[in-house]
């Protein structure tokens, strides 16, 4: 991760901003020297043989789907995703006249009697998923998929390659949102989807119309992030869980008052009450009971920063003092 990917003769490659220069006129993916080395080390990190970028995880989920589905298409997804993404499953591709299947994933047999009832062309979830936290048996629901005849894209953002790396169980798509946990500093925008050319292929051509491409700054500041990805998912959590090496730091919390779940967001100091996750500060955002997704009442979600715990221990106890009062 520190050394893979960098122009030929830098260790830290240049910004490469010139939209006139020659092979620069699509300066999204490998035409641009700068993004090109952000997806060379994507790849490397994933085991995948090519990746494209846009300038942010929705862009790139919204590229590949538009890019890759018709009309009478049928996709199955994870009952609970990335919010922006349930709004593009929910509310557009459905009046688009694509087939959207909600189903809960935590049992994996739930896919297997979907996909035996109807086939479907894409199946899609987050083997560490927004913002339940819920970890899917990733390698056995590839499988499922696999026997059914559907392909699989997985937005692997809260885990990293560092942490797990589906193509390698047979994702045929992985995304990424580098603007969270690979860039890390909450400086930069963009997302990375990565997998077979065929598909990558189709993605790139989409996005000729559909635009949203990553610029060069953003690729240059990402690349600075992933030379230390490796110490900011160890510093965050040592334990395993399964194939994967570490939980990253993402949790969720249940708080038993109501009390403290509706004020800690105005009572924090140290800890951020914004959305956003994966960089050097710790953040919670308070969410609202939703059944249907498997969001509890209650809840917090909480991206652990590279603060010292100690310190944010007592935030924690401040804040929750100060809601009892």
């Amino acid at each position: 991760m520190i050394h893979h990917g960098e122009q030929t003769g830098y260790h830290v490659t240049p910004i490469s901003q010139d939209k006139r220069a020659l092979g620069y006129q699509r300066p999204g993916n490998l035409n641009n020297p700068t993004v090109a080395t952000l997806l060379r080390n994507v790849m490397k990190m994933e085991g995948t043989e090519a990746a494209a970028a846009g300038s942010c995880r929705m862009s790139i989920i919204s590229q590949t789907y538009l890019s890759l589905l018709k009309p009478s298409d049928r996709v199955v997804v994870h009952r609970c995703n990335y919010d922006s993404a349930m709004s593009l499953f929910r509310d557009y591709l459905p009046s688009w006249g694509v087939e959207i299947e909600f189903v809960d994933f935590g049992a994996p047999k739930n896919l297997s009697k979907s996909l035996e009832a109807k086939p479907a062309k894409f199946v899609h979830w987050e083997p560490y998923v927004n913002p339940t936290m819920e970890v899917l048996n990733t390698p056995n629901l590839i499988g499922i998929a696999k026997r059914n005849g559907a392909s699989i894209v997985l937005d692997n953002t809260f885990l990293t390659p560092y942490l797990f790396q589906p193509f390698r169980y047979g994702a045929d798509l992985v995304i990424h949102s580098v603007t969270k946990y690979i860039g890390g500093h909450g400086n930069a925008m963009g997302a990375v989807v990565s997998g077979s050319k065929v598909l990558i292929n189709k993605i790139e051509h989409a996005q000729n119309w559909l635009g949203g491409l990553l610029r060069p700054m953003d690729a240059f500041l990402v690349m600075q992030g992933i030379k230390t990805l490796p110490l900011r998912m160890q510093w965050n959590h040592h334990l395993k869980s399964g194939l994967m090496k570490g939980f990253g730091g993402m949790m969720g919390i249940v708080w038993k008052e109501d009390c403290v779940h509706q004020c800690l967001g105005n009572q924090v100091g140290l800890i951020l009450h914004v959305t956003s996750l994966g960089d050097s500060g710790t953040r919670i955002v308070t969410r609202q009971q939703e059944k249907e997704r498997g969001i509890p009442q209650r809840y917090t979600r909480v991206s652990i920063g590279l603060e010292d715990p100690e310190y944010l221990i007592i935030d924690f106890k401040r804040a929750i003092q100060q809601c009892y009062q």
